[in-house]
């Protein structure tokens, strides 16, 4: 996951985030993972490796509260932190944005959450498409699908993606790991978005 502005303003600009199989911790992801949630918010769980040795874990906290409390100044209530936990030398940071328009705001990272007729313009004649079948398995698709009636989700870096509804496409690089889950390839980027469309429940 590309290095969010909590963590630039440490200069830590360079740190790889690494992914792993998604686990659950006390609710929470352990790995880098946007969730789209029911109510039009979408919550991050950012994982990062800080050595106690080399940085100032109290010091990091006070950076993150900061920087949210300083955009809330002036968007009230757009990002909350729902978990700060240190251990075995990694930071798991959970943040809430109220909408995707908030976190792309915040982070200066391009997303995309909703009708995917007003986006659809939007994706290249050349990106490639695989239908998800009924034992979530993948089909290649010759020519982009008809996403009519779909919400159309777009990531622009590696990460493990969660939505609300059933997902039925999903772009190349992106590996499906549940009925409502996939996982954004390394390749994804903001030239290379990853597509994902789902039909809402």
């Amino acid at each position: 996951m590309k290095i969010r502005n909590r963590f630039i303003l440490l200069a830590l600009t360079g740190i790889m985030l690494s992914l792993s199989a998604c686990s659950y911790i006390k609710g929470y992801p352990d790995t880098n993972t946007v969730e789209f949630l029911r109510n039009g918010s979408l919550r991050e769980t950012s994982v990062e490796e800080f050595p106690p040795e080399d940085y100032d874990m109290s010091d990091l906290k006070d950076v993150v509260l900061s920087s949210v409390n300083s955009y809330n100044e002036a968007h009230e209530g757009a990002v909350s932190i729902d978990l700060y936990d240190v251990r075995a030398r990694k930071v798991r940071l959970v943040m809430t944005y109220k909408d995707p328009a908030a976190y792309e705001d915040f982070n200066t990272q391009p997303i995309y959450a909703g009708p995917a007729g007003d986006y659809e313009k939007e994706i290249p004649q050349e990106a490639s498409f695989s239908k998800v079948k009924d034992d979530l398995s993948l089909k290649s698709l010759k020519k982009q699908p008809d996403f009519k009636d779909l919400t159309l989700y777009v990531v622009t870096n590696p990460v493990d993606v969660a939505v609300s509804g059933r997902i039925e496409y999903v772009s190349g690089d992106v590996e499906l790991t549940g009925p409502s889950s996939c996982r954004a390839g390394e390749n994804i980027s903001e030239t290379n978005p990853a597509y994902i469309a789902a039909r809402s429940n």
